[in-house]
């Protein structure tokens, strides 16, 4: 049997309502969202693809509206067990990076949400963990979130763990994120993906203020190809990562597909 995972930032819940097609083409069994609205309408709109809701974590407010991470799942092949949401704090060494984010409107939290499903064909139970960390700050700082988030989590309990979403991990210091998941026995799914992000050129599904517009292009032109979003895995058989050919939002839907 195979169990896919479909990981998708909707940039401010844009990329919401075309998610018919991806579901259509592609029928993922667990569906993690970052940006996403977390209101009861919205979720009633991915309600009706033929998923449920297993839980949601308010992540930031932008332009007055709460944005989040949601996770969703397939009733048809997985049943919902428990979950768990995970807000990090701000420590000391990322206090500048908190002033700015406060200055430039980027009040965005450090959102980790953990659910266990059991798997109704085999009864094997699998945790997944929907991850968005905040744009502002060094990656330095996103492996201490890293370490800090799976060492809460008690990880090292779990067979079966996933772990996927918009890590807005730049392309630098790539060892050391190796390392860290490599500690944890987790393995990349997403390592032959070299680009999930990219902004269109006449800005026509970005959002932004002129801060944002005009940071994106300088990221644009730094990091051709720019890739923040991943997926790690333990104790499953991975047989194929894809990044899905859509552009709805300024990222591009990941999926990966595991024989259980």
């Amino acid at each position: 049997m195979n169990l896919s995972l479909l990981t998708y930032n909707t940039l401010f819940n844009n990329a919401a309502d075309k998610l018919g097609k991806v579901i259509d083409d592609y029928h993922p069994d667990i569906i993690c969202l970052q940006e996403a609205l977390t209101d009861d309408s919205n979720i009633k709109k991915i309600e009706k693809f033929g998923y449920k809701i297993a839980d949601y974590s308010n992540s930031f407010v932008k332009f007055g509206i709460i944005f989040g991470v949601i996770t969703f799942y397939n009733p048809e092949t997985i049943k919902y067990k428990d979950s768990y949401s995970l807000n990090l704090n701000t420590n000391v060494g990322e206090y500048f990076f908190y002033l700015l984010r406060v200055i430039l409107g980027f009040n965005q939290l450090k959102t980790f949400l953990e659910t266990t499903f059991v798997c109704k064909k085999t009864d094997m139970t699998i945790t997944v963990c929907n991850v968005h960390l905040f744009v502002i700050g060094s990656n330095s700082l996103r492996i201490k979130d890293i370490d800090q988030a799976l060492k809460t989590l008690n990880i090292e309990r779990k067979k079966y763990f996933i772990i996927a979403g918009d890590f807005n991990y730049f392309p630098y210091q790539r060892k050391k994120l190796e390392k860290i998941m490599k500690k944890y026995g987790l393995k990349e799914a997403t390592d032959k993906i070299n680009q999930t992000i990219k902004f269109s050129n006449n800005g026509s599904f970005e959002n932004f203020n002129l801060f944002q517009r005009f940071s994106t292009k300088i990221v644009n032109v730094l990091f051709k190809n720019l890739k923040i979003d991943y997926i790690f895995y333990r104790g499953l058989h991975l047989k194929k990562t894809e990044r899905i050919e859509v552009r709805y939002s300024d990222h591009y839907p990941i999926i990966s597909t595991y024989k259980i």
